[in-house]
């Protein structure tokens, strides 16, 4: 079972015997995996708890693993290796997050919220090694951000509590950890209702205690109605603890890049995050 700092992480490589199978239970997410001599077959199944705190890992399963869900597909190959694979992804569109109450930002201040999403795991096999799928380990509601109903895009939607301090944030084993630092440079207080974060531009990061981190997002807001200048940091943000690379960005990152990334119009169910 992979390891870090003495406590269990469900990512990195694991060995499969020839006809051998894991499982793994990631927050509200299962995984059942089986190799045989020319495929790889892939169950699993996701509860309705966005919150779910629950991790197992057995890898191997042995005779003991849970009933595999229905929900079940096979991937082909001349011949199989024995490596699988698991990596921790960000989320294929950006994110946009409603904070549970109202929060204002009143002229020339700024804060640093921190912002959990949940996050995909890509599993691999073979040389290369080939992708054989990518699973969101809790799917977010969907949702059209933008200036109207016809200019935007299509984004992720999500509640979050916007903790001020990192220590109030849980370690939930499918979501990541965003710093986001906001700051208002404008002569207007600044609404921070909503929140576009570019999750497809950011990598993840693991701490020791097995906490998922982004890279620290900035947002400056110059004046009211104008686009705002995003910026990325470059690696963990100090409040992760030393934390080590798990997987790049999906998206090549552009420097000085403006985005619409507050208010605009939210279409769409928000499921809590």
């Amino acid at each position: 079972m992979a390891t870090e700092g003495g406590r269990k992480r469900w990512w990195g490589s694991f060995e499969f015997a020839e006809d051998g199978r894991a499982y793994w239970r990631i927050g509200p997410t299962e995984i059942w995996v089986e190799r045989a001599a020319r495929e790889w077959r892939v169950h699993r199944r996701t509860g309705a708890d966005a919150m779910a705190p629950d991790l197992e890992v057995r890898a191997p399963a042995g005779e003991d693993w849970p009933e595999p869900a229905e929900d079940i597909v096979r991937y082909g190959f001349r011949e199989t290796k024995p490596t699988l694979r698991l990596v921790p992804m960000v989320p294929d569109r950006p994110m946009v997050v409603n904070t549970e109450m109202a929060f204002t930002l009143p002229p020339h201040e700024e804060t640093t919220l921190f912002v959990g999403t949940s996050v995909w795991v890509r599993l691999l096999a073979g040389a290369g090694p080939k992708i054989l799928c990518e699973i969101p380990l809790f799917r977010p509601s969907d949702t059209w951000f933008g200036t109207t109903t016809r200019e935007g895009e299509l984004c992720y939607a999500g509640l979050t509590t916007a903790r001020l301090d990192p220590a109030n944030v849980g370690v939930v084993p499918h979501r990541a950890v965003s710093a986001v630092r906001v700051r208002n440079r404008s002569e207007s207080s600044l609404s921070l209702g909503k929140l576009k974060l570019p999750m497809p531009n950011m990598s993840l990061f693991a701490a020791a205690d097995g906490r998922l981190w982004t890279e620290t997002v900035t947002l400056e807001h110059e004046q009211e109605g104008e686009l705002t200048v995003l910026k990325l940091g470059k690696g963990p943000p100090s409040h992760a603890g030393g934390a080590t690379a798990v997987s790049g960005p999906r998206e090549v990152r552009t420097k000085g890049l403006l985005i619409r990334a507050f208010g605009g119009v939210l279409k769409g169910a928000v499921r809590y995050e």
